[in-house]
């Protein structure tokens, strides 16, 4: 089976750029080792010649200048033009239409020739995958959609127009997944009908992700220059307010004069809202912040291993792939009930929930592990415990996801 991947973000080694898709990159990874022959497409505007970008608009090239052809840890990577720079009097074709084009120019300069027994279009993001849709059923190929957080919980509510389209995505996908039970829940409260789904939990690789001794934690928090002495709290995501940063360091302010000593070792990419050392001065934690910034994906590990406390209080999200790896690293989590994120945390089980945008709930329960040694080893040790024994590990999750875009 070949599975043609199309997600919206992907690593590229460029600045902010890394960690864009890491965790469909991962599933990737362990569809390929399934057997799957895996490719990954994501056609990018073509840069309009100059002077045009002078103009502004439509014209101006933005993001970063991908290369037609790459190899990121071993996938084949494309990026396909989609002419867009164009008078519209010369070219009427809608973006779907140049989408799909760009597509089937792939192929032909691929020398493949799709079929509905050999080929699948796989998508995630499900705004962009309106177009893999219409691509995959030109060509006359099997969809399947991916579901996992802002596509459902706020694209769809966006405009009339976006309303539209995920009702006639949803419709008409043949095969649709879900990295959470809500998000199928959801799609089909929103829509007012009982469309089939399946849930495809993110995997995690838990022996790679896994708790280490005291000596190497350690040794890990001289590598990253992290305090010895301190209870660590670490945090992974982009500094955007949805993540629950200023609610984090609000928390914190409320109780610092309480608790042991802490630091906040924080880890983000992308372009950031605001400035995290900012608004933690702002709030007297400057002397309680280490902000490492961007690590590259294959060091993260590292930085989950220094940390005594993981904390994400997102204000939404479909399944926060970082709260399992946090949670397989053997790291007691405190995040919000929203979403799927029930469906991984039992609270007082193996970690726990508080409401989205909840300090006064936030800083209780900081408070509670910070003060309490035994509670952080008891969801250590329950937190692991769930995700080796009973979330699916990284390849089986990935094992199943391939039985059913290859229709086994």
């Amino acid at each position: 089976m070949r599975i043609w991947a199309f997600p919206s973000f992907y690593p590229f080694d460029a600045p902010g750029e890394k960690w864009k898709g890491i965790f469909a990159h991962r599933q990737y990874k362990g569809l390929i080792e399934n057997g799957a022959e895996l490719r990954v497409v994501i056609p990018v505007t073509a840069k309009a010649p100059f002077p045009l970008p002078l103009l502004g608009g439509r014209w101006k090239h933005s993001g970063p200048d991908y290369p037609v052809h790459r190899i990121y840890d071993g996938i084949e990577v494309y990026h396909p033009r989609i002419p867009n720079w164009l008078p519209y009097a010369l070219d009427k074709r809608s973006h779907k239409e140049k989408f799909a084009d760009a597509v089937g120019a792939l192929f032909n300069e691929l020398g493949v020739t799709p079929s509905k027994e050999t080929d699948i279009f796989f998508s995630q993001w499900l705004p962009e995958s309106v177009n893999v849709q219409y691509a995959a059923h030109r060509m006359g190929l099997r969809s399947a959609i991916l579901s996992i957080g802002d596509d459902v919980v706020v694209w769809p509510h966006e405009n009339e127009g976006a309303m539209k389209a995920f009702r006639e995505l949803q419709t008409n996908a043949d095969l649709r997944f879900a990295c959470a039970d809500y998000l199928g829940r959801e799609t089909n409260l929103i829509l007012g009908t009982q469309l089939s789904y399946e849930v495809v939990n993110w995997g995690v690789d838990h022996d790679f992700f896994k708790p280490v001794s005291n000596e190497q934690k350690q040794q890990l928090r001289a590598k990253y220059n992290l305090p010895a002495d301190r209870l660590l709290i670490l945090n992974v995501g982009t500094a955007i307010a949805r993540k629950g940063w200023l609610e984090l360091f609000d928390a914190l302010a409320q109780i610092k004069t309480q608790v042991p000593h802490f630091t906040v070792v924080a880890v983000h990419s992308g372009p950031p809202e605001f400035d995290l050392n900012e608004e933690a001065a702002r709030r007297g934690l400057a002397d309680c912040l280490v902000n490492l910034g961007e690590v590259p994906p294959q060091n993260v590990r590292e930085v989950y291993n220094t940390a005594d406390i993981f904390c994400l209080p997102s204000h939404w999200e479909g399944l926060a792939n970082a709260n399992i790896e946090a949670m397989s690293s053997g790291i007691p989590v405190i995040t919000t009930d929203v979403c799927g994120h029930p469906e991984l945390i039992t609270t007082g089980v193996n970690g726990i929930l508080v409401p989205p945008k909840d300090v006064q709930r936030l800083a209780e329960a900081l408070r509670q592990l910070l003060t309490d040694g035994d509670l952080r080893k008891r969801l250590s040790v329950t937190g692991r415990d769930f995700i080796v024994n009973k979330w699916g590990n990284f390849a089986h999750n990935a094992a199943l996801l391939y039985q059913r875009l290859s229709g086994k």
